[in-house]
Protein backbone atom coordinates (compact mmCIF):
# COMPACT_ATOMS: atom_id res chain seq x y z
CA UNK A 1 0.00 0.00 0.00
CA UNK A 2 2.61 2.24 1.16
CA UNK A 3 4.63 1.86 -2.23
CA UNK A 4 1.53 2.58 -4.37
CA UNK A 5 0.88 5.61 -2.32
CA UNK A 6 4.74 6.71 -2.56
CA UNK A 7 4.61 6.00 -6.26
CA UNK A 8 1.50 8.54 -6.90
CA UNK A 9 3.45 11.36 -4.69
CA UNK A 10 6.20 11.22 -7.02
CA UNK A 11 3.80 11.43 -10.44
CA UNK A 12 2.87 14.64 -8.33
CA UNK A 13 5.93 15.72 -7.17
CA UNK A 14 7.90 15.78 -10.47
CA UNK A 15 5.60 18.34 -12.31
CA UNK A 16 5.07 20.17 -9.31
CA UNK A 17 8.84 20.89 -8.86
CA UNK A 18 8.89 22.21 -12.33
CA UNK A 19 6.13 24.99 -11.25
CA UNK A 20 8.34 25.07 -7.71
CA UNK A 21 11.45 26.36 -10.12
CA UNK A 22 9.88 28.08 -12.44
CA UNK A 23 7.86 30.29 -9.70
CA UNK A 24 11.51 30.97 -7.61
CA UNK A 25 12.67 32.27 -11.08
CA UNK A 26 10.16 34.45 -12.16
CA UNK A 27 8.51 35.51 -8.76
CA UNK A 28 5.42 37.29 -7.60
CA UNK A 29 4.37 37.24 -11.57
CA UNK A 30 4.21 33.40 -11.75
CA UNK A 31 1.43 32.56 -9.78
CA UNK A 32 -2.04 33.93 -8.57
CA UNK A 33 -1.82 37.71 -7.08
CA UNK A 34 -4.76 39.15 -5.44
CA UNK A 35 -4.63 42.65 -6.70
CA UNK A 36 -6.25 44.21 -3.55
CA UNK A 37 -4.16 41.90 -0.95
CA UNK A 38 -0.84 41.70 -3.23
CA UNK A 39 -0.96 37.49 -1.30
CA UNK A 40 -1.59 34.73 -3.79
CA UNK A 41 -1.69 30.61 -3.80
CA UNK A 42 2.08 30.64 -1.94
CA UNK A 43 0.37 32.26 1.23
CA UNK A 44 -3.03 30.47 0.51
CA UNK A 45 -0.85 27.42 0.87
CA UNK A 46 1.43 28.25 3.71
CA UNK A 47 -1.93 28.68 5.49
CA UNK A 48 -3.38 25.54 4.52
CA UNK A 49 -0.08 23.31 5.55
CA UNK A 50 0.24 24.82 8.77
CA UNK A 51 -2.75 24.50 9.88
CA UNK A 52 -2.70 20.87 8.89
CA UNK A 53 0.39 20.37 10.67
CA UNK A 54 -1.09 21.60 13.92
CA UNK A 55 -3.60 18.74 14.76
CA UNK A 56 -1.46 16.01 14.88
CA UNK A 57 1.00 16.96 17.60
CA UNK A 58 -1.87 18.81 19.09
CA UNK A 59 -3.55 15.82 19.54
CA UNK A 60 -0.69 14.12 20.82
CA UNK A 61 -0.07 16.52 23.71
CA UNK A 62 -3.26 17.44 24.66
CA UNK A 63 -4.09 13.62 25.01
CA UNK A 64 -0.97 13.11 27.44
CA UNK A 65 -1.04 16.03 29.52
CA UNK A 66 -5.00 15.33 30.07
CA UNK A 67 -4.30 11.53 30.52
CA UNK A 68 -6.26 10.71 27.53
CA UNK A 69 -5.46 7.42 26.49
CA UNK A 70 -4.49 6.95 22.81
CA UNK A 71 -2.90 3.99 21.53
CA UNK A 72 0.78 4.65 20.25
CA UNK A 73 0.67 3.62 16.66
CA UNK A 74 -2.27 6.55 16.14
CA UNK A 75 -0.23 9.45 18.02
CA UNK A 76 3.13 8.69 15.85
CA UNK A 77 0.73 8.67 12.75
CA UNK A 78 -0.19 12.24 13.97
CA UNK A 79 3.00 13.63 15.15
CA UNK A 80 4.98 12.31 11.85
CA UNK A 81 2.15 13.81 9.89
CA UNK A 82 2.58 17.33 11.98
CA UNK A 83 6.89 16.91 10.77
CA UNK A 84 5.77 16.28 7.05
CA UNK A 85 3.53 19.18 6.82
CA UNK A 86 6.08 21.56 8.44
CA UNK A 87 8.22 20.46 5.70
CA UNK A 88 6.16 22.30 3.00
CA UNK A 89 4.47 24.85 4.83
CA UNK A 90 8.16 26.60 5.49
CA UNK A 91 8.53 26.36 1.49
CA UNK A 92 5.89 28.77 0.61
CA UNK A 93 6.45 31.74 2.82
CA UNK A 94 10.08 32.11 1.79
CA UNK A 95 8.82 31.61 -1.77
CA UNK A 96 6.61 35.38 -1.52
CA UNK A 97 9.35 36.94 0.01
CA UNK A 98 11.49 35.93 -3.23
CA UNK A 99 15.16 36.54 -0.78
CA UNK A 100 15.18 33.04 -0.18
CA UNK A 101 18.76 33.15 0.90
CA UNK A 102 17.89 35.70 3.41
CA UNK A 103 15.51 34.26 4.82
CA UNK A 104 17.36 34.08 8.29
CA UNK A 105 17.28 38.04 8.61
CA UNK A 106 13.78 37.47 9.84
CA UNK A 107 15.33 36.18 12.57
CA UNK A 108 15.21 39.23 15.49
CA UNK A 109 19.23 39.18 16.43
CA UNK A 110 21.32 41.55 14.83
CA UNK A 111 24.10 40.37 12.20
CA UNK A 112 27.57 41.36 11.15
CA UNK A 113 25.92 43.82 8.52
CA UNK A 114 24.02 45.57 11.12
CA UNK A 115 20.56 44.28 10.02
CA UNK A 116 18.23 43.78 12.88
CA UNK A 117 14.26 41.83 12.60
CA UNK A 118 11.89 44.38 12.65
CA UNK A 119 9.83 42.58 15.45
CA UNK A 120 6.52 44.98 14.61
CA UNK A 121 6.51 42.76 11.79
CA UNK A 122 4.06 39.60 12.22
CA UNK A 123 6.32 37.60 9.84
CA UNK A 124 9.14 37.84 12.80
CA UNK A 125 6.52 36.69 15.30
CA UNK A 126 5.62 33.74 12.57
CA UNK A 127 9.76 32.43 11.65
CA UNK A 128 9.96 32.08 15.69
CA UNK A 129 7.09 30.73 16.36
CA UNK A 130 6.72 28.12 13.47
CA UNK A 131 10.67 27.39 14.10
CA UNK A 132 10.19 26.58 18.10
CA UNK A 133 7.04 24.55 16.92
CA UNK A 134 8.98 22.45 14.73
CA UNK A 135 11.67 22.10 16.99
CA UNK A 136 9.63 20.72 20.07
CA UNK A 137 7.55 18.79 17.77
CA UNK A 138 10.68 16.64 16.53
CA UNK A 139 11.88 16.19 19.94
CA UNK A 140 8.51 15.24 21.07
CA UNK A 141 8.09 12.50 18.19
CA UNK A 142 11.84 11.03 18.97
CA UNK A 143 10.77 11.36 22.81
CA UNK A 144 7.69 9.34 22.25
CA UNK A 145 9.70 6.96 19.42
CA UNK A 146 12.22 5.87 21.65
CA UNK A 147 10.54 5.75 24.94
CA UNK A 148 9.63 2.28 24.11
CA UNK A 149 13.40 0.94 24.36
CA UNK A 150 14.44 3.77 27.14
CA UNK A 151 11.53 3.78 29.68
CA UNK A 152 12.87 6.31 31.67
CA UNK A 153 11.94 9.05 29.12
CA UNK A 154 8.46 8.32 28.85
CA UNK A 155 8.82 11.39 32.55
CA UNK A 156 9.51 13.94 29.69
CA UNK A 157 6.87 13.42 27.19
CA UNK A 158 4.36 15.09 29.70
CA UNK A 159 6.08 17.87 30.37
CA UNK A 160 6.66 18.44 26.75
CA UNK A 161 3.16 18.20 26.39
CA UNK A 162 2.62 21.12 28.75
CA UNK A 163 5.12 22.97 26.70
CA UNK A 164 3.61 21.82 23.39
CA UNK A 165 0.07 22.43 24.24
CA UNK A 166 0.18 25.93 24.52
CA UNK A 167 2.24 26.38 21.94
CA UNK A 168 0.23 25.28 19.33
CA UNK A 169 -2.41 27.96 20.18
CA UNK A 170 -0.25 30.00 19.80
CA UNK A 171 1.49 29.63 16.40
CA UNK A 172 -1.69 29.77 14.79
CA UNK A 173 -2.88 32.61 16.72
CA UNK A 174 -0.28 34.46 15.74
CA UNK A 175 -0.64 33.35 11.92
CA UNK A 176 -3.90 34.94 12.27
CA UNK A 177 -2.52 38.38 13.28
CA UNK A 178 -0.92 38.18 9.21
CA UNK A 179 -4.10 39.12 8.26
CA UNK A 180 -5.54 40.95 10.99
CA UNK A 181 -2.63 43.62 11.14
CA UNK A 182 -3.25 44.11 7.34
CA UNK A 183 -5.76 47.10 5.53
CA UNK A 184 -7.72 44.31 4.09
CA UNK A 185 -11.63 44.96 5.53
CA UNK A 186 -12.68 40.91 5.19
CA UNK A 187 -9.19 40.21 7.24
CA UNK A 188 -10.51 42.16 10.34
CA UNK A 189 -12.07 41.15 12.93
CA UNK A 190 -11.40 39.54 17.05
CA UNK A 191 -13.00 36.61 16.19
CA UNK A 192 -9.93 34.99 13.64
CA UNK A 193 -7.63 33.64 16.32
CA UNK A 194 -10.62 31.33 17.08
CA UNK A 195 -11.16 31.30 13.41
CA UNK A 196 -8.09 30.31 12.32
CA UNK A 197 -7.13 27.64 15.25
CA UNK A 198 -10.87 25.94 14.67
CA UNK A 199 -9.65 26.01 11.09
CA UNK A 200 -6.47 24.33 11.60
CA UNK A 201 -7.73 22.02 14.11
CA UNK A 202 -10.54 20.85 11.64
CA UNK A 203 -8.37 20.05 8.67
CA UNK A 204 -5.16 18.45 10.62
CA UNK A 205 -7.97 15.71 11.81
CA UNK A 206 -9.36 15.15 8.12
CA UNK A 207 -5.40 14.55 7.20
CA UNK A 208 -5.17 12.43 10.07
CA UNK A 209 -8.13 10.02 9.78
CA UNK A 210 -7.52 10.07 6.30
CA UNK A 211 -4.10 8.38 7.10
CA UNK A 212 -5.71 5.92 9.35
CA UNK A 213 -7.66 4.65 6.23
CA UNK A 214 -4.18 3.88 4.58
CA UNK A 215 -3.35 2.26 7.93
CA UNK A 216 -6.38 -0.21 7.80
CA UNK A 217 -8.08 0.85 11.00
CA UNK A 218 -10.11 3.52 12.77
CA UNK A 219 -10.42 5.63 15.67
CA UNK A 220 -14.08 6.52 16.57
CA UNK A 221 -13.35 9.53 18.58
CA UNK A 222 -11.35 11.25 16.10
CA UNK A 223 -13.69 10.72 13.89
CA UNK A 224 -16.54 12.33 16.54
CA UNK A 225 -14.44 15.16 16.93
CA UNK A 226 -14.12 15.68 13.23
CA UNK A 227 -17.98 15.88 12.83
CA UNK A 228 -17.94 18.21 16.08
CA UNK A 229 -15.47 20.81 14.31
CA UNK A 230 -17.50 20.86 11.33
CA UNK A 231 -20.79 21.87 13.17
CA UNK A 232 -18.18 25.27 14.46
CA UNK A 233 -16.55 26.03 11.57
CA UNK A 234 -20.37 26.07 9.62
CA UNK A 235 -21.13 28.38 13.14
CA UNK A 236 -18.30 30.87 12.27
CA UNK A 237 -18.69 30.93 8.61
CA UNK A 238 -22.53 31.70 8.91
CA UNK A 239 -21.67 34.51 11.59
CA UNK A 240 -18.94 35.90 9.42
CA UNK A 241 -21.53 35.75 6.30
CA UNK A 242 -24.30 37.86 8.70
CA UNK A 243 -21.27 40.15 9.78
CA UNK A 244 -19.73 41.37 6.51
CA UNK A 245 -21.56 39.76 3.41
CA UNK A 246 -18.93 36.89 2.33
CA UNK A 247 -18.97 33.55 1.81
CA UNK A 248 -16.99 30.68 0.46
CA UNK A 249 -19.86 28.80 -1.29
CA UNK A 250 -17.31 25.84 -2.04
CA UNK A 251 -15.90 25.93 1.73
CA UNK A 252 -19.33 25.53 3.22
CA UNK A 253 -20.54 22.68 1.19
CA UNK A 254 -17.08 20.43 1.12
CA UNK A 255 -15.99 20.74 4.19
CA UNK A 256 -19.48 22.11 6.16
CA UNK A 257 -22.17 20.50 4.52
CA UNK A 258 -20.57 16.89 2.97
CA UNK A 259 -19.06 15.86 6.34
CA UNK A 260 -22.90 15.49 7.99
CA UNK A 261 -22.95 12.60 6.05
CA UNK A 262 -20.82 11.15 8.38
CA UNK A 263 -23.84 10.61 10.72
CA UNK A 264 -25.48 8.08 8.28
CA UNK A 265 -23.95 4.27 9.23
CA UNK A 266 -23.64 3.00 5.68
CA UNK A 267 -21.30 5.81 4.84
CA UNK A 268 -19.75 6.08 8.21
CA UNK A 269 -18.86 2.20 8.09
CA UNK A 270 -17.44 2.04 4.34
CA UNK A 271 -14.00 2.70 4.22
CA UNK A 272 -14.07 4.27 1.06
CA UNK A 273 -16.92 6.82 2.37
CA UNK A 274 -14.55 7.71 5.13
CA UNK A 275 -12.15 8.29 2.85
CA UNK A 276 -14.13 10.60 1.06
CA UNK A 277 -15.25 12.56 3.55
CA UNK A 278 -12.10 13.27 4.41
CA UNK A 279 -10.89 14.32 1.19
CA UNK A 280 -13.79 16.39 0.97
CA UNK A 281 -12.85 18.72 4.35
CA UNK A 282 -9.66 19.21 2.55
CA UNK A 283 -10.55 19.98 0.09
CA UNK A 284 -12.90 22.46 1.19
CA UNK A 285 -10.46 24.17 3.44
CA UNK A 286 -8.27 24.33 0.93
CA UNK A 287 -10.49 26.42 -1.08
CA UNK A 288 -11.41 27.95 1.44
CA UNK A 289 -7.79 29.23 2.15
CA UNK A 290 -7.51 30.65 -1.39
CA UNK A 291 -10.79 32.69 -0.85
CA UNK A 292 -9.49 33.72 2.73
CA UNK A 293 -5.98 35.22 0.97
CA UNK A 294 -7.45 36.41 -2.04
CA UNK A 295 -10.45 37.12 -2.17
CA UNK A 296 -10.74 38.69 -5.64
CA UNK A 297 -10.46 34.53 -6.26
CA UNK A 298 -12.70 33.63 -9.40
CA UNK A 299 -13.17 37.13 -10.17
CA UNK A 300 -10.62 39.02 -11.88
CA UNK A 301 -8.17 37.80 -14.21
CA UNK A 302 -5.06 38.04 -11.80
CA UNK A 303 -6.62 35.93 -9.16
CA UNK A 304 -7.17 33.63 -11.59
CA UNK A 305 -5.60 29.72 -10.46
CA UNK A 306 -3.68 28.97 -13.59
CA UNK A 307 -1.41 25.62 -14.19
CA UNK A 308 1.59 26.87 -11.97
CA UNK A 309 -0.53 27.40 -8.97
CA UNK A 310 -1.58 23.80 -10.18
CA UNK A 311 1.93 22.61 -10.16
CA UNK A 312 2.74 23.92 -6.64
CA UNK A 313 -0.11 22.50 -4.82
CA UNK A 314 0.67 19.01 -7.08
CA UNK A 315 4.76 19.30 -5.64
CA UNK A 316 3.40 19.88 -1.60
CA UNK A 317 0.84 16.96 -1.87
CA UNK A 318 3.08 14.52 -3.63
CA UNK A 319 6.00 15.85 -1.76
CA UNK A 320 4.06 15.23 1.46
CA UNK A 321 3.00 11.91 0.53
CA UNK A 322 7.09 10.78 -0.26
CA UNK A 323 8.07 12.30 2.95
CA UNK A 324 5.32 10.78 4.76
CA UNK A 325 4.84 7.71 3.80
CA UNK A 326 9.06 6.56 2.59
CA UNK A 327 9.47 8.02 6.75
CA UNK A 328 6.52 5.33 8.26
CA UNK A 329 7.84 2.69 6.07
CA UNK A 330 11.61 4.06 7.38
CA UNK A 331 10.14 3.68 11.30
CA UNK A 332 8.46 0.29 10.38
CA UNK A 333 11.77 -1.38 9.59
CA UNK A 334 13.80 0.64 12.00
CA UNK A 335 11.29 -1.00 15.26
CA UNK A 336 10.67 -4.19 13.87
CA UNK A 337 13.06 -6.05 16.27
CA UNK A 338 11.53 -4.81 19.02
CA UNK A 339 7.95 -5.26 17.83
CA UNK A 340 6.51 -2.96 15.17
CA UNK A 341 5.35 0.80 16.94
CA UNK A 342 2.94 0.37 13.68
CA UNK A 343 1.61 -2.77 14.74
CA UNK A 344 -1.12 -2.03 17.57
CA UNK A 345 -4.18 -1.97 15.48
CA UNK A 346 -6.49 -2.16 18.88
CA UNK A 347 -4.89 0.64 20.79
CA UNK A 348 -7.47 -0.45 24.06
CA UNK A 349 -4.72 -2.67 25.40
CA UNK A 350 -1.96 -0.70 25.38
CA UNK A 351 -3.56 2.04 26.50
CA UNK A 352 -4.36 0.06 29.81
CA UNK A 353 -0.96 -1.15 29.93
CA UNK A 354 0.39 2.63 29.54
CA UNK A 355 -1.75 3.64 32.52
CA UNK A 356 -1.12 0.81 34.88
CA UNK A 357 2.71 1.41 34.36
CA UNK A 358 2.38 5.21 35.09
CA UNK A 359 0.73 4.57 38.24
CA UNK A 360 3.58 2.12 39.16
CA UNK A 361 5.90 5.05 37.96
CA UNK A 362 3.83 7.83 40.32
CA UNK A 363 3.89 5.30 42.97
CA UNK A 364 0.94 7.54 44.61
CA UNK A 365 3.57 10.03 45.08
CA UNK A 366 1.39 13.29 46.16
CA UNK A 367 -1.64 11.57 45.33
CA UNK A 368 -4.43 12.42 47.82
CA UNK A 369 -7.53 9.97 48.18
CA UNK A 370 -10.98 11.51 47.54
CA UNK A 371 -14.66 10.16 47.36
CA UNK A 372 -14.37 10.50 43.60
CA UNK A 373 -10.83 8.56 43.25
CA UNK A 374 -7.47 9.63 43.35
CA UNK A 375 -6.38 13.36 42.87
CA UNK A 376 -2.60 14.44 42.03
CA UNK A 377 -1.85 17.98 43.44
CA UNK A 378 -0.02 20.10 40.36
CA UNK A 379 2.76 21.07 42.80
CA UNK A 380 3.93 17.28 43.70
CA UNK A 381 3.21 16.01 40.15
CA UNK A 382 6.22 14.26 38.03
CA UNK A 383 6.25 16.90 35.37
CA UNK A 384 5.88 20.00 37.35
CA UNK A 385 8.86 18.79 39.27
CA UNK A 386 10.53 18.00 35.99
CA UNK A 387 9.65 21.37 34.97
CA UNK A 388 10.31 23.98 37.40
CA UNK A 389 13.92 24.79 36.99
CA UNK A 390 13.64 24.78 32.97
CA UNK A 391 10.72 27.19 33.43
CA UNK A 392 12.65 29.59 35.88
CA UNK A 393 14.98 29.55 33.27
CA UNK A 394 12.94 30.45 30.37
CA UNK A 395 11.44 33.38 32.30
CA UNK A 396 14.85 34.79 32.74
CA UNK A 397 15.99 34.54 29.08
CA UNK A 398 12.47 35.73 27.86
CA UNK A 399 13.10 39.26 30.09
CA UNK A 400 16.51 39.72 29.44
CA UNK A 401 15.61 39.15 25.46
CA UNK A 402 12.96 41.35 25.81
CA UNK A 403 15.45 44.38 27.71
CA UNK A 404 18.29 43.76 24.76
CA UNK A 405 15.86 44.26 22.05
CA UNK A 406 14.64 47.92 23.35
CA UNK A 407 18.13 48.95 23.36
CA UNK A 408 18.71 47.98 19.42
CA UNK A 409 19.42 51.65 18.04
CA UNK A 410 17.18 50.54 15.11
CA UNK A 411 14.11 50.77 16.77
CA UNK A 412 14.81 54.61 18.59
CA UNK A 413 12.73 56.04 15.74
CA UNK A 414 9.93 54.03 15.67
CA UNK A 415 6.93 53.45 18.61
CA UNK A 416 7.92 50.13 19.64
CA UNK A 417 5.74 48.60 22.27
CA UNK A 418 5.65 45.52 24.65
CA UNK A 419 2.72 44.62 22.17
CA UNK A 420 5.02 44.08 19.29
CA UNK A 421 6.71 41.84 21.81
CA UNK A 422 4.54 39.71 23.33
CA UNK A 423 4.12 37.40 20.14
CA UNK A 424 7.48 36.37 20.57
CA UNK A 425 7.82 35.51 24.34
CA UNK A 426 6.22 32.06 24.76
CA UNK A 427 8.03 30.64 21.77
CA UNK A 428 11.77 31.73 23.29
CA UNK A 429 10.38 30.74 26.62
CA UNK A 430 9.15 27.55 25.29
CA UNK A 431 12.65 26.71 23.21
CA UNK A 432 14.76 27.27 26.14
CA UNK A 433 11.93 25.07 28.69
CA UNK A 434 12.59 22.39 26.47
CA UNK A 435 16.19 22.70 25.33
CA UNK A 436 16.99 22.32 28.91
CA UNK A 437 15.12 19.40 29.28
CA UNK A 438 17.15 17.82 26.75
CA UNK A 439 19.91 18.71 28.37
CA UNK A 440 18.79 17.31 31.49
CA UNK A 441 18.14 14.00 29.75
CA UNK A 442 20.91 13.70 27.47
CA UNK A 443 24.44 15.00 29.43
CA UNK A 444 23.23 14.55 32.93
CA UNK A 445 20.55 11.91 33.41
CA UNK A 446 21.91 9.44 29.86
CA UNK A 447 18.57 8.86 29.50
CA UNK A 448 18.57 10.15 25.78
CA UNK A 449 21.02 7.67 23.95
CA UNK A 450 21.61 7.68 20.65
CA UNK A 451 22.83 5.61 18.09
CA UNK A 452 25.38 5.78 16.19
CA UNK A 453 23.71 6.70 12.81
CA UNK A 454 21.87 9.40 14.78
CA UNK A 455 24.77 10.85 16.22
CA UNK A 456 26.31 10.91 12.89
CA UNK A 457 22.93 12.59 11.66
CA UNK A 458 22.53 14.90 14.25
CA UNK A 459 27.00 16.16 13.82
CA UNK A 460 26.53 16.28 10.07
CA UNK A 461 23.10 18.95 10.86
CA UNK A 462 25.20 21.11 13.43
CA UNK A 463 27.55 21.38 11.55
CA UNK A 464 25.19 22.46 8.73
CA UNK A 465 24.15 24.87 11.35
CA UNK A 466 27.48 26.10 12.23
CA UNK A 467 28.28 26.79 8.09
CA UNK A 468 25.34 28.76 8.13
CA UNK A 469 26.01 30.86 11.36
CA UNK A 470 29.40 31.43 10.23
CA UNK A 471 28.53 32.41 6.85
CA UNK A 472 25.64 34.48 8.50
CA UNK A 473 28.05 36.47 10.73
CA UNK A 474 30.32 37.01 8.58
CA UNK A 475 28.90 39.36 6.29
CA UNK A 476 30.45 40.40 3.57
CA UNK A 477 28.65 42.34 -0.17
CA UNK A 478 27.06 40.71 -2.53
CA UNK A 479 28.20 42.68 -5.58
CA UNK A 480 30.12 41.97 -8.60
CA UNK A 481 33.49 43.39 -8.62
CA UNK A 482 33.33 46.85 -9.46
CA UNK A 483 35.36 46.67 -12.82
CA UNK A 484 33.45 44.07 -14.57
CA UNK A 485 30.23 46.21 -13.64
CA UNK A 486 31.90 49.83 -15.25
CA UNK A 487 32.58 47.23 -18.27
CA UNK A 488 28.89 46.42 -18.50
CA UNK A 489 27.64 49.66 -18.35
CA UNK A 490 29.92 51.08 -20.56
CA UNK A 491 27.97 48.72 -22.88
CA UNK A 492 24.66 50.17 -22.22
CA UNK A 493 25.65 53.73 -21.60
CA UNK A 494 23.70 55.04 -24.81
CA UNK A 495 20.86 53.25 -24.30
CA UNK A 496 17.35 55.19 -23.78
CA UNK A 497 14.76 54.06 -21.62
CA UNK A 498 12.57 51.53 -22.73
CA UNK A 499 9.29 51.74 -23.50
CA UNK A 500 7.38 53.47 -20.86
CA UNK A 501 4.08 50.56 -20.77
CA UNK A 502 7.10 47.64 -20.97
CA UNK A 503 8.83 48.93 -18.41
CA UNK A 504 5.94 49.51 -16.45
CA UNK A 505 4.79 45.77 -16.43
CA UNK A 506 8.27 45.06 -15.50
CA UNK A 507 8.05 47.04 -12.57
CA UNK A 508 5.01 45.69 -11.49
CA UNK A 509 5.87 42.11 -11.91
CA UNK A 510 8.81 42.92 -9.88
CA UNK A 511 9.55 45.60 -7.94
CA UNK A 512 5.42 46.56 -7.57
CA UNK A 513 5.38 44.26 -4.33
CA UNK A 514 7.22 46.12 -2.02
CA UNK A 515 7.58 49.19 -3.68
CA UNK A 516 4.03 49.77 -4.77
CA UNK A 517 3.12 50.47 -8.04
CA UNK A 518 3.28 54.21 -7.54
CA UNK A 519 6.39 54.17 -5.60
CA UNK A 520 4.96 55.14 -2.58
CA UNK A 521 6.08 51.70 -0.61
CA UNK A 522 3.01 48.74 -0.39
CA UNK A 523 1.26 49.30 2.29
CA UNK A 524 -0.90 46.45 2.49
CA UNK A 525 2.50 44.27 1.99
CA UNK A 526 3.88 43.57 5.54
CA UNK A 527 7.41 44.46 5.20
CA UNK A 528 9.88 41.70 7.17
CA UNK A 529 13.10 43.42 7.79
CA UNK A 530 13.08 47.37 8.26
CA UNK A 531 10.88 49.33 10.87
CA UNK A 532 10.85 52.43 8.14
CA UNK A 533 11.00 51.47 4.71
CA UNK A 534 12.26 53.86 2.71
CA UNK A 535 10.36 55.37 -0.30
CA UNK A 536 11.13 56.41 -3.30
CA UNK A 537 12.23 60.40 -3.20
CA UNK A 538 13.38 62.59 -6.35
CA UNK A 539 16.06 64.23 -4.24
CA UNK A 540 17.43 60.65 -2.94
CA UNK A 541 17.47 59.02 -6.16
CA UNK A 542 19.63 62.03 -7.82
CA UNK A 543 22.00 61.57 -5.10
CA UNK A 544 22.22 58.61 -5.92
CA UNK A 545 22.57 58.47 -9.20
CA UNK A 546 21.77 56.46 -12.11
CA UNK A 547 24.58 54.15 -12.12
CA UNK A 548 24.58 53.82 -8.14
CA UNK A 549 21.08 52.35 -8.88
CA UNK A 550 21.05 50.51 -11.53
CA UNK A 551 23.78 48.84 -9.90
CA UNK A 552 21.63 48.21 -7.34
CA UNK A 553 18.80 46.35 -9.35
CA UNK A 554 21.66 44.29 -10.93
CA UNK A 555 23.57 43.04 -8.46
CA UNK A 556 20.99 43.51 -5.37
CA UNK A 557 21.78 44.64 -1.90
CA UNK A 558 20.90 43.59 1.38
CA UNK A 559 17.11 41.98 1.33
CA UNK A 560 17.21 42.76 -2.49
CA UNK A 561 17.69 39.64 -4.43
CA UNK A 562 20.12 40.58 -7.45
CA UNK A 563 17.92 40.26 -10.89
CA UNK A 564 21.79 39.76 -12.59
CA UNK A 565 20.60 36.97 -15.43
CA UNK A 566 16.90 37.72 -15.19
CA UNK A 567 16.86 41.37 -16.33
CA UNK A 568 19.26 43.11 -18.98
CA UNK A 569 21.06 45.61 -18.21
CA UNK A 570 18.94 47.86 -20.53
CA UNK A 571 15.78 46.68 -18.24
CA UNK A 572 17.52 47.74 -15.29
CA UNK A 573 18.28 51.33 -16.60
CA UNK A 574 14.58 50.99 -17.62
CA UNK A 575 13.53 50.62 -13.98
CA UNK A 576 16.07 53.11 -12.63
CA UNK A 577 14.68 55.59 -15.15
CA UNK A 578 10.72 54.69 -13.89
CA UNK A 579 11.66 55.29 -10.61
CA UNK A 580 12.33 58.84 -11.24
CA UNK A 581 9.31 58.90 -13.15
CA UNK A 582 6.99 57.38 -10.21
CA UNK A 583 9.07 59.99 -8.03
CA UNK A 584 8.53 62.85 -9.92
CA UNK A 585 4.48 62.37 -9.86
CA UNK A 586 4.39 62.20 -6.32
CA UNK A 587 4.89 66.05 -5.71
CA UNK A 588 2.54 66.78 -8.74
CA UNK A 589 -0.26 64.77 -7.06
CA UNK A 590 0.36 66.12 -3.89
CA UNK A 591 -0.08 70.33 -5.45
CA UNK A 592 -2.92 68.66 -6.92
CA UNK A 593 -4.46 67.85 -3.76
CA UNK A 594 -3.76 70.53 -2.14
CA UNK A 595 -5.61 72.91 -4.73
Amino acid sequence: MFRYLMAVGLVLFLPGLYALGLSLYDGPSAWMVDSQTFWGTPISLFVFWIGLAHAGTLLSAVFVALDIKLDRRTALIAELSTLSSLVFAAIYPLMHLGVIENFYMVAPFADARGNFANVRSPLVWDFCCIAVYALLSLLFFVTHLKARKTPSLEKYRKPMAWLLFPLVLWVHTIVSLDFATTFVPEWRGAFFPVYFIAGAIFSGLALVNLILCTEGYRVRLLERLQLICSWFMCAIWIWDFMLKGSFCTSAFVFAGLFPQLRMVSVIRENKWGRVALSLSVLLGLFLERLYLVSPEFGSSATATFGWVDLGLLMFSVGGFMLVFFGARRLLDRYAESAGSYFGEVDGSDMAKAEEAEEAEREGFRGIEKTKKGFYIQPWSSEEYRQLRFPLLLGVVVTALFTLWIFEQQSFENVELSFANVIPLWYPLFAFMAALTLFVRAYFVEKSFVLHRAEKIIGGALLLCLGACAGAFFAGGASEKPVEQFVRDMDAVSGVHAEDLNRVAMVWNARCATCHGTDGRFNEKFVREYYPVPQKLDLARLDSLGVDSLVRVVWNGRNNMNSYAGRLTLDEARGLVLYMRHLAQKVPEEETEGKK
